[in-house]
């Protein structure tokens, strides 16, 4: 089949673009009319008039006969014969014009030339019904209209083929300040709006092949007296159709991935952006994909590879003269690639992998990354032959060699059956397995009422699927990394969709160990639909599990429930129980990473775990668990310092004590322990150091360590110079810097080997002088707290 493809959309020889327009800048042609002389722009109503004088009724075409009538064609003619264009410039003007609908029309191959046919002179009420121009020169391609400059409104020329509408209202000209143009293929349908106000003065051209003399009796032969028509793919949309109609019944691939030539950015990658021939192809595929009841989108194709590098240069001529050259990508729509310095060796690594997605309105996808297979693109170029699109080139380092990663980005097409769409989006994982959620949950908002239940029942089927592939991502991002998204789309999903079961689903399975999920007001409000009492097996269960990824997100959860201003006792119930259950969380976190040999690593941000915790627990007068909290916390002083955890919740939370509370009580309890201990440290003032002496501890006990702790207790030695390799100063430095001596550390570099001078300070005194002033101002701060919390 993906020979048969590839020779199918061979067939599209030239964009599906049928018509091109545009305004220019005024340029007089310097127009002369026999029997009225120059005429003077914009043109004026008088010399309008006179201009008509001097023309005839247009005629129309109706099988081998030329007709006039004024039902039809309401429009004044003048035959070129009685034109002059004095400008010398004005050919030139044409010729650029002719050179954009090449490009345009994808014509670039082929040599047109525009040739003067008629002047045409609309008024009021001037139209053409719908109609296709004759052969009015042998191998015309197109009709060139160049509308001068002269106020009028209406008269808009619509053009169509192929059941597409383009509509070109010339307003550069119909403002009086400019040049307006349209080309369009000869046999394309077009007609003309009526004029609804002043006058419109147009030239036009018949656009058609030249021949050169090389190739003129070849041409002859092939085309004889005709042009090109314009580009029809109906017969090449027929055919891929009934290929992927067979490919969707028959094969076990899931996906079909079909690239397209130029090169394009991640931002725009939207089929209105597509250039040429490319977009052509992908408007082909997407019709096609539609009748064979496939789903098409566009995206990104990325290779990426990891190997040797291998250079085309000597290293000595390269390390002379490279500079930074490390890292290496392609400028925007740039369609040659990179111009590497390097070759790929040995590729140790690779994948392959689809992003950044449109559909045909043009609109972002949420599917995220997805991978691909190799045998999925329909292609005989493979994605590595020519230039990458990106490159990262990295050194020898130590035992590495000279390694290269290098990126190739390809846009394409990718096409799946429609009755596969769960599982092909399931089998990407749980990303972009929302994405196609949320393009379901929005077609279900403007589904009719006959369609919305079924629908709705597929919507909540999938994202019951969607909670089965969300564990497995999870245990691949452990081990891979996996690109998770934005997963907080997902709860929002579940909320416009109101099912109770799923959402107690979701929060028995998903929310325990995915602690990048975050709820907000969405959640309050479908629990305050639902009652409180429903959700509340899975919000226990939550708050049991806590790991150091939910420990965080549980509190902003407890904050977020117990905060709310209802006095509803079904929450406030529950919200007890949770934060008793918080508490035995956290407690048991606590033990488990303070064990021996524990594992579990320790970043997290206690000051605002105990701070929003204890913000939710004072929110509903928890004193119980407030009190288990703060005496929890209070007695594991390594984990929960004074000045960086408790210090700081408490000058969070002290704004929030403006009433009478059970919890009152602990609370002040909470400040009279962090005052006695801020009285303890400030008890004594740091002593400044009478003599040289410093502390000598060091973490290391080598022979240059011990000479220089030896230095550190010597009362009366301020420096120290050491004569030592690299390696022995460089061992010093990390020593000192590690263990925060009292030493000034810098090289001498003269001699060999250079010289390692370390001066005496008093730093470990001026940071014991700092840490007693801000314990001061601390106790002056928890004692005014306390003053106003005792008042209340």
């Amino acid at each position: 089949m993906n020979e048969a493809l590839i020779q199918a959309l061979g067939e599209i020889d030239r964009p599906g673009d049928v018509c091109v327009s545009g305004d220019l800048p005024i340029m007089m042609p310097g127009l002369v009319v026999d029997g009225l002389g120059k005429v003077s722009l914009p043109l004026g109503s008088s010399q309008a008039r006179e201009l008509i004088g001097c023309c005839q009724q247009a005629p129309y075409g109706k099988g081998t006969q030329t007709l006039v009538d004024t039902s039809v064609r309401r429009v004044w003619e003048l035959d070129s014969e009685h034109i002059q264009l004095t400008n010398p410039k004005w050919p030139l003007l044409i010729d650029s014009i002719i050179e954009e609908v090449q490009e345009k029309l994808g014509l670039r191959s082929r040599k047109l030339t525009a040739q003067l046919y008629k002047l045409l002179v609309y008024e009021k009420g001037s139209f053409f019904l719908p109609h296709r121009d004759g052969e009015h020169a042998d191998r015309m391609v197109a009709t060139l209209v160049v509308v001068l400059p002269s106020e009028h409104k209406g008269g808009a020329l619509i053009v169509t083929h192929d059941d597409r509408e383009y509509e070109i209202a010339f307003p550069g000209a119909a403002s009086g300040y400019e040049l307006s143009y349209a080309a369009f293929y000869a046999d394309c349908q077009h007609e003309v709006k009526q004029l609804e106000q002043g006058y419109r003065l147009c030239l036009t051209y018949n656009v058609t092949l030249t021949q050169s003399r090389r190739n003129k009796s070849r041409s002859k032969k092939k085309l004889g007296k005709r042009g090109l028509t314009a580009p029809s793919f109906g017969a090449v949309v027929d055919k891929i159709s009934s290929m992927l109609a067979e490919w969707s019944d028959v094969s076990e691939q899931s996906k079909l991935a079909i690239p397209i030539d130029h090169r394009y950015t991640r931002d725009g990658l939207t089929l209105d952006k597509l250039k040429g021939i490319d977009r052509s192809k992908a408007e082909v595929l997407f019709e096609a994909a539609q009748r064979s009841n496939c789903l098409a989108h566009l995206a990104l194709m990325t290779l990426w590879q990891h190997g040797t590098a291998e250079s085309y240069w000597d290293d000595y001529d390269h390390y002379r003269n490279r500079g930074d050259r490390s890292w290496h990508a392609v400028e925007e729509d740039d369609e040659d690639g990179l111009e590497s310095e390097y070759e790929m060796g040995e590729i140790f690594d690779t994948s392959l992998g689809l992003n950044h997605w449109s559909d045909q309105e043009g609109r972002n996808v949420a599917f995220g990354e997805m991978r691909l297979d190799e045998t999925e693109i329909v292609t005989e170029v493979p994605m590595d032959e020519g230039k990458p699109s990106e490159e990262n080139f990295e050194e020898y380092t130590g035992n590495e060699g000279m390694t290269l990663e290098r990126w190739y980005h390809r846009a394409a097409v990718i096409i799946w059956p429609r009755k596969k769409h769960f599982s092909v989006l399931s089998e990407a994982g749980a990303n972009a397995a929302i994405g196609g959620l949320q393009i379901m949950v929005e077609q279900l908002s403007q589904a009719p009422n006959a369609q919305r239940a079924a629908q709705r029942e597929a919507c909540l089927s999938f994202a019951g699927t969607i909670m089965d592939v969300w564990r497995a991502d999870l245990e691949r991002q452990s081990l891979y990394g996996v690109d998770r998204g934005n997963r907080k789309t997902f709860l929002d999903l579940l909320c416009k969709l109101d099912d109770l079961e799923l959402f107690q689903h979701f929060l028995a399975h998903i929310l325990p160990i995915d602690g990048e999920i975050q709820l907000d007001v969405l959640f309050v409000k479908f629990c305050r639909r639902h009652g409180w009492q429903n959700l509340s097996a899975g919000l226990l269960l939550t708050m049991a599990e806590a790991n150091r990824d939910t420990l965080i997100r549980n509190a902003e959860l407890l904050r977020l429930v117990c905060r709310q201003r209802d006095k509803n006792p079904e929450r406030i119930d529950l919200c007890a129980q949770l934060c008793d259950c918080f508490v035995e969380a956290l407690k048991t976190f606590d033990h488990q990473t303070s064990a021996p040999g524990s594992w579990i690593p320790q970043q997290l941000d206690r000051a605002m775990l105990l701070k929003t915790s204890a913000d939710a627990m004072l929110a509903i007068d928890a004193e119980s668990s407030l009190n288990r909290l703060v005496d929890h916390t209070w007695h594991k002083p390594n984990d929960y310092p004074l000045n960086d955890v408790h210090l700081v919740a408490i000058f969070a939370l002290a704004p929030r004590l403006k009433k009478p509370s059970n919890s009152r009580a602990v609370f002040l309890r909470w400040l009279a322990n962090c005052r006695q201990l801020l009285q303890k440290q400030t008890a004594r003032l740091p002593e400044k150091p009478l003599n040289y002496r410093r502390e000598d501890k060091l973490s290391c006990t080598c022979a240059d360590c011990r000479e220089l702790s030896q230095f550190l207790k010597n009362p009366g030695q301020r420096e120290l110079r050491l004569r030592l390799n690299k390696q022995r100063r460089r061992h010093l430095h990390g020593v000192i810097d590690g263990d925060r001596s009292d030493l000034l550390h810098v090289t001498e570099r003269s001699g060999s080997p250079y010289t390692l001078v370390c001066t005496k300070t008093t730093a470990s005194y001026r940071r014991a002088v700092k840490i007693y002033e801000r314990d001061l101002k601390s106790m002056v701060r928890i004692t005014d707290i306390e003053k106003r919390v005792t008042a209340i």
